[in-house]
């Protein structure tokens, strides 16, 4: 497997496990999505992202959670530019993410990049 396929890897993997938390605690969901939407906003203020993902984020925010697993856990082109630049890195409390990361990259096999 190479680099690339890794990351998406790990990337889903991180996502699966944001997604299963957003769609079982209503407010966690709201709360993971603050926070995605915080890090959009601060991203646009700082012009690291374009307007034009920046308005597919605001959608895909908008989103009910099973709407919003299907479009960033799709196959193909669009799936993995969503993954790779999602907007959930830092939803959980740092001692849990280093928790979770260091399980995926178990899993995954290798890679000591972060969720994203």
């Amino acid at each position: 497997m190479n680099h690339e396929d890794r990351m998406d890897r790990m990337r889903i993997a991180w996502l699966k496990i944001v997604l299963d938390r957003m769609a079982s605690c209503t407010r966690q969901d709201c709360l993971m999505r603050t926070k995605a939407r915080g890090l959009l906003d601060l991203k646009r203020s700082r012009g690291l992202v374009s307007e034009h993902h920046a308005q597919r984020w605001e959608k895909l925010l908008e989103m009910d959670a099973d709407d919003l697993r299907r479009d960033l856990l799709a196959p193909g082109v669009q799936g993995r530019e969503l993954r790779h630049a999602h907007l959930f890195a830092g939803v959980f409390p740092p001692r849990e993410q280093n928790r979770i990361l260091r399980d995926i990259r178990k899993e995954i096999g290798g890679g000591t990049s972060g969720q994203g």
